[in-house]
């Protein structure tokens, strides 16, 4: 009876140590803030990969920002946002390989030399756009994009145009660990996943999933409401890894 009661007690201590956590963090987790860094204008010969290693920010991270889903589409004139950045740094044009002097040839007896060993090129990191497992939580047009927005704030999410009532979908399966109403954003929920991702959907109205329930990717949540915010109906969505903002167009399907 003793373990029985202390099992039930430790079980209660946990759920309302997970509630306090996400009570707690839930209004971070879609809260805005002034974007802090500097821009930098890519100079002729410059790659994303060398900009973000002079900077010392990942590549992934850069990319994101800037909804940059193609490297090679950086080109020469082009304004890039480094976040947390405090100023602008020169970056050394990339280094050309001489050109090797025409090799005297002398005559001598056939020998055999070893081979001389093949340097091989460092390799850029690739931007990794992952488009499997998330689906898109309504369809519609995307009417404010993940990162530095006109006002100079930053976002963290993306807001998808769509007409109020609109069923709004889990975009992955998982375990609601939010299900009520934040300020300025309304009626919110936000879905636990695999993987240590997480997914927040706000500007919504008849929520009807509760905290703890779990969902499968496409279950109906709530429907579309209205965002005071923005006098419009629109979706605002995030997609986060271990709570980090991740940019949602590198994870929904390409837009039809």
């Amino acid at each position: 009876m003793k373990e029985i009661l202390l099992k039930k007690k430790t079980a209660i201590l946990v759920i309302c140590l997970a509630f306090f956590i996400f009570g707690a963090c839930s209004t971070r987790y879609i809260e805005q803030r002034s974007a802090k860094g500097v821009y930098h204008k890519v100079s002729k010969g410059e790659t994303l990969w060398r900009i973000a290693k002079a900077y010392n920010i990942d590549i992934q991270d850069l990319a994101e920002v800037n909804n940059i889903t193609d490297p090679t589409v950086v080109t020469a004139g082009d304004v890039i946002f480094i976040p947390d950045a405090r100023e602008v740094i020169a970056i050394e044009p990339a280094p050309f390989a001489e050109k090797a002097p025409e090799p005297v040839i002398t005559p001598a007896p056939p020998s055999i030399t070893p081979e001389q060993p093949v340097k091989t090129p460092i390799k850029e990191k690739p931007i990794e756009i992952d488009r499997a497992h998330f689906v898109w939580p309504v369809q519609g047009a995307v009417s404010s994009k993940f990162g530095i927005q006109p006002d100079g704030m930053r976002f963290n999410g993306i807001t998808i145009d769509a007409k109020e009532g609109t069923p709004v979908v889990a975009a992955a399966q998982g375990q609601v660990i939010r299900s009520s109403t934040l300020k300025y954003y309304g009626e919110t929920i936000i879905i636990k996943h695999g993987n240590d991702y997480t997914s927040v959907y706000a500007y919504l109205k008849d929520r009807r999933v509760q905290e703890g329930d779990t969902v499968e990717k496409g279950d109906t949540i709530a429907l579309l409401g209205n965002s005071k915010n923005k006098n419009k109906s629109c979706l605002y969505f995030e997609i986060r890894s271990n709570n980090k903002p991740k940019n949602p167009l590198f994870y929904l399907p390409k837009a039809r």
